[in-house]
């Protein structure tokens, strides 16, 4: 059965955009709580947009190079400044929507990204559908995704988020069909656009999708080096070099461009303490403790089943996919590394900022359906032979489970910075951080 075939699919859909405008029309980007903040959102960047769109309405893309300008809407005289060290995409998309519509508040500007998060909701299920071949797995790993924070929570974000992980999964599906079914070279045009696209709208699909460029091209056994790969390959260098371009007209010389550059590395680094986001230089333990804690923490936020219930069921998802599918479980661990591969490049970054945990949405989808079936499956068999202790042991598991998704995503998701917002009051619940994985 096809996934909008199913009942349960609308039903999915029906609640998840309940929640998704409810918080659209209840939270503000300016809210104080944290309803757009930490877990929940990222209230700071969509500001950022908002103002970048008013100044674009009021003075055009021409003036400062069409690089975004911040703190334009604040009530401080002369508190411009012009933003240079992230790719300015999203800025540019809502001076297009401001400059269309003559609206340029967050609020509106959200609309755009809603509207095309039914678009995601498409491709992650039949993606999803197509590489498992098991309408059942992939229709419960969808639904994960799409009742998570991962989905509910960033949906109407006016920053890079949704533009980016719905460029992310489109570039996925389509290079996997083109590598597997030789498709036509049309589709290496689309690649590219969704590739600049990305590097335009972040830093972070940089190293992401030139992973899976080539690992699935590997594991598919073909050409790495081919001309589809050159091609695909030239779209980072041609963003990077624009962003260097802007930014070294608006700042006067190539050597101040270098200059600034260097700075807004290092910050984002941890490589100095001066000018870390972090507060001081990364440490030897943050490496070793720190970012590993907060990224298992993270995990179970972002996806709804506690972390330690993810790795289980992950791991028998894995088991299963390398048992019938060897190709599958190659390009799962390709989609793994690809995962990783932010914690490496940009470690304080990735500590900072929760929203990087959007980065294992791809592989959550394709093992955690596979590993609830192999679960539900192992539970009927101690059932079956009566294994009492294997019973009570499942019982433990479920029940924490539950208790953690009650929590974590039934109360503080749709409930707290959901459709009761704000009753629940508006801080956020740190105790689930140190108690609950």
């Amino acid at each position: 059965m096809k996934f909008y075939q199913r009942k349960t699919f609308w039903l999915v859909i029906i609640f998840a955009y309940a929640v998704i405008f409810f918080r659209w029309h209840a939270i503000s980007i300016h809210d104080e709580g944290y309803g757009r903040s930490w877990y929940y959102g990222d209230g700071f960047s969509g500001r950022n947009v908002e103002s970048a769109a008013k100044f674009y309405l009021d003075s055009g893309f021409v003036r400062n190079y069409s690089l975004p300008t911040y703190y334009y809407t604040d009530a401080i005289q002369n508190n411009n400044s012009v933003y240079t060290h992230y790719p300015p995409m999203s800025e540019w998309i809502g001076g297009v929507f401001a400059s269309i519509t003559g609206h340029w508040e967050g609020k509106y500007i959200a609309l755009l990204p809603i509207l095309l998060s039914f678009l995601l909701v498409i491709v992650i299920y039949k993606f999803l559908s197509e590489i498992l071949n098991d309408d059942k797995a992939s229709f419960i790993s969808g639904s994960i995704l799409v009742l998570s924070l991962y989905f509910i929570g960033y949906v109407d974000d006016i920053h890079q988020h949704l533009y980016v992980e719905l460029s992310k999964w489109s570039f996925v599906y389509l290079w996997w069909r083109h590598l597997k079914f030789n498709t036509s070279h049309v589709y290496v045009l689309v690649l590219w656009c969704l590739y600049f696209i990305m590097c335009m709208l972040s830093f972070e699909p940089y190293i992401y999708i030139a992973i899976l460029t080539l690992g699935f091209s590997v594991v598919l056994q073909k050409k790495w080096l081919s001309w589809q790969m050159v091609v695909i390959a030239s779209a980072p260098i041609i963003a990077f070099s624009l962003r260097l371009y802007l930014n070294t007209l608006h700042l006067g010389s190539f050597e101040a461009m270098l200059a600034d550059m260097k700075g807004a590395f290092i910050n984002r680094t941890g490589g100095d303490s001066n000018w870390s986001e972090l507060g001081h230089a990364m440490t030897l333990n943050d490496y070793l403790f720190l970012l590993p804690k907060t990224r298992f923490t993270r995990l179970g936020h972002f996806y709804i089943l506690p972390t330690i219930t993810l790795i289980y069921l992950g791991f028998l998802g894995l088991k299963s996919i390398y048992r019938k599918n060897k190709e599958l479980f190659r390009l799962s661990m390709v989609i793994y590394v690809a995962c990783i591969s932010w914690i490496f490049v940009m470690p304080q970054h990735a500590l900072i900022h929760v929203f990087t945990l959007k980065h294992m949405a791809i592989l959550m989808g394709i093992i955690i359906g596979v590993g609830i079936l192999q679960y539900l499956d192992l539970f009927k068999k101690h059932f079956t032979e009566k294994k009492y202790a294997f019973l009570l042991a499942h019982g433990v598991f479920i029940s924490y489970s539950v208790f953690y998704v009650a929590i974590n995503t039934v109360y503080l998701l749709y409930l707290k910075f959901g459709l009761a917002y704000p009753h629940f009051g508006k801080e956020p619940y740190y105790v689930i951080d140190n108690l609950f994985f």
